[in-house]
């Protein structure tokens, strides 16, 4: 496993610690994501709490709000960490030409794909990682949304 690593990344990077820095990345993505559920629970309870103190007829207009204002912005370290693929990639590319100049050798090798392989093979994964780990937690906080929003809080148009 560690042998095809150090085919994805320039000669001479470990790719053990850009993996260790990414997952870093990801664990604060999911962090900062936690921001939903401590939001949610909080309207939840307060709404609950509403519909417990309230006359039936003035419980009438209470509502959950929709799912993207209370999701906010919980996605948004996600898209940053896959933004930082690009640069990365450049970082990778660029790391070609310090030094000895592995640059040269890179071009005289019989495979023409080396080189791209090499810069871009990480960060396009780390990218694409990034994007899923976004998909996955906005289906994972809407889930519980469905799911712990009683059916007369739940608006119509819960979506929006």
């Amino acid at each position: 496993m560690m042998r095809r690593l150090e085919t994805l990344v320039p000669v001479g990077l470990d790719p053990q610690r850009e993996l260790c820095w990414f997952g870093i990345g990801m664990g604060l993505s999911f962090l900062y994501s936690l921001r939903f559920p401590l939001s949610f629970f909080a309207e939840r309870s307060d709404l609950l709490y509403q519909l417990e103190h309230l006359s039936a007829a003035d419980a009438q207009g209470l509502a959950m709000p929709c799912f993207s204002a209370v999701y906010g912005n919980a996605y948004l370290v996600f898209l940053l960490l896959a933004l930082c693929m690009p640069p990365l990639a450049l970082s990778h590319y660029l790391y070609h030409y310090q030094g000895s100049r592995s640059i040269y050798l890179m071009r005289r090798l019989p495979n023409r794909w080396e080189l791209p392989r090499r810069c871009l093979a990480l960060p396009a994964c780390g990218a694409a990682a990034a994007l899923a780990g976004c998909l996955l937690i906005t289906l994972l906080w809407m889930g519980i949304y469905l799911l712990a929003t009683p059916r007369e809080l739940l608006s119509p148009l819960w979506y929006l």
